[in-house]
């Protein structure tokens, strides 16, 4: 028996319409399928995002730098610290 793929055209509305009638089982299925695809989505636009053009002196120097989640970026070593 071979597979066929068929795509379809189902307006937004339907779609979330059946979506709500699904069982809850099914949408954590659906649900876990959405995030695999948006991660993936998201990983290949990040990597085809054209690289930022330094211009001919390249990326200029300048303090490491570390992300604290409340914070923000801080520089390492704080603002003393060697370039």
């Amino acid at each position: 028996m071979t597979q066929e793929t068929v795509k379809l055209q189902i307006p937004f509305e339907s779609l979330l319409e059946a979506i709500v009638n699904l069982p809850l089982k099914e949408k954590h299925q659906l649900w876990r399928l959405l995030d695999k695809e948006i991660n993936q989505s998201e990983e290949a636009d990040l990597l085809a995002e054209d690289t930022y053009d330094w211009g001919l002196e390249g990326q200029p120097q300048g303090k490491p730098v570390e992300y604290i989640p409340g914070v923000g970026l801080t520089v390492v070593g704080g603002k003393d610290a060697p370039t």
